[in-house]
């Protein structure tokens, strides 16, 4: 992480300065986005900075465990109504999957905007962007930037931030693991970090509604021979039927991924606001589902990608659709 020093000194030299700021994470959050937003706002609480934190989407259920995670709000009110020196948007390649992309224009001021993320196809759009794209995850980078100013990490924060790194990593199983990835996570835990209990809520929490809609997902597998493709769909009536939220797709890629000889994953999701979601997932080290993902207007990492467009999924006698 030396590299990367020159922007540590620039972030906290306009943290320091800022009189109020902002801080924001993707929509649809995950561990990662959620454990580096409250680490974040650690790091500016040591620095004695005003500052809101921002999430365009509710919290999801399994990530409520997490200390301070009530101080994040997604009323977008926080967006228009006040002023801010200083905006940071975590773990978003744009300012369209962080969900301001509407509301940024409407912040008053000329706030400086921080960028901080680790997908390789992020659009560098902020004043500065610490972009690492070998990092696990947001919340390693966050961990660098506070052991960095020798912020002494709470037992709160640990757990926050070895959050990030455990999902993003699917408990340490996919190609983001590294050597950096273990270290810090380790370093996390002998600060305190409550492992037993991050893994008890986002990886051994499954209900048993949501293992009956990954049965469906599971019935609808598809290979396709010549690409060696794997598909699945999960539909807008799986969710009305079961009675459960969208959130109990989370995981379902990462467990897909699994697949003898799949060259890669992909699952299409209908989404009630009429969108469909695509997840992309690969172990193969000659494919890249980032390059697929970025066709349809998303991104993330060569090996775990995504994308939202409009539709709905159709059943064809050739297989499933988007029209």
């Amino acid at each position: 992480m030396v590299e990367f020093y020159p922007l540590f000194q620039k972030i906290k030299e306009e943290a320091v300065k800022a009189r109020s700021a902002i801080v924001i994470s993707h929509q649809n959050p995950d561990g990662d986005a959620i454990g580096s937003l409250l680490g974040m706002s650690y790091f500016l609480d040591q620095n004695e900075v005003m500052h809101e934190l921002f999430c365009a989407s509710p919290i999801p259920e399994y990530l409520k465990f997490l200390p301070n995670v009530e101080r994040i709000t997604n009323n977008d009110e926080v967006l228009l109504t006040r002023e801010y020196d200083l905006i940071i948007i975590l773990d978003s390649g744009d300012l369209k999957y962080a969900g301001v992309d509407m509301h940024f224009r409407s912040i008053k001021g000329l706030p400086i905007v921080i960028n901080i993320d680790h997908h390789p196809t992020n659009t560098l759009f902020g004043h500065i962007n610490l972009v690492h794209s070998k990092a696990s995850s947001t919340a390693e980078i966050i961990f660098h930037l506070l052991d960095h100013y020798r912020h002494p990490i709470t037992k709160e924060v640990a757990t926050s931030l070895l959050t990030g790194i455990l999902t993003d990593t699917g408990g340490f199983a996919n190609l983001g693991t590294t050597s950096s990835s273990l270290e810090v996570s380790s370093r996390l835990v002998a600060q305190g970090a409550r492992i037993r209990e991050v893994i008890t809520n986002t990886f051994r929490n499954k209900p048993l509604k949501q293992l009956q809609l990954w049965g469906r997902a599971l019935s609808r597998l598809k290979e396709d021979p010549k690409t060696g493709i794997v598909t699945t769909v999960l539909l807008k009536g799986d969710f009305e039927e079961l009675g459960i939220d969208e959130e109990s797709t989370e995981g379902i890629s990462n467990f897909l991924n699994n697949v003898e000889h799949a060259k890669a994953i992909i699952v299409l999701r209908e989404k009630a606001d009429g969108t469909i979601k695509g997840s992309l997932r690969t172990t193969q080290p000659d494919v890249d589902v980032s390059a697929i993902a970025k066709f349809f207007g998303g991104g993330g990492h060569k090996k775990a990608a995504g994308f939202t467009v409009k539709g709905r999924i159709v059943q064809t006698n050739l297989g499933w659709k988007i029209e």
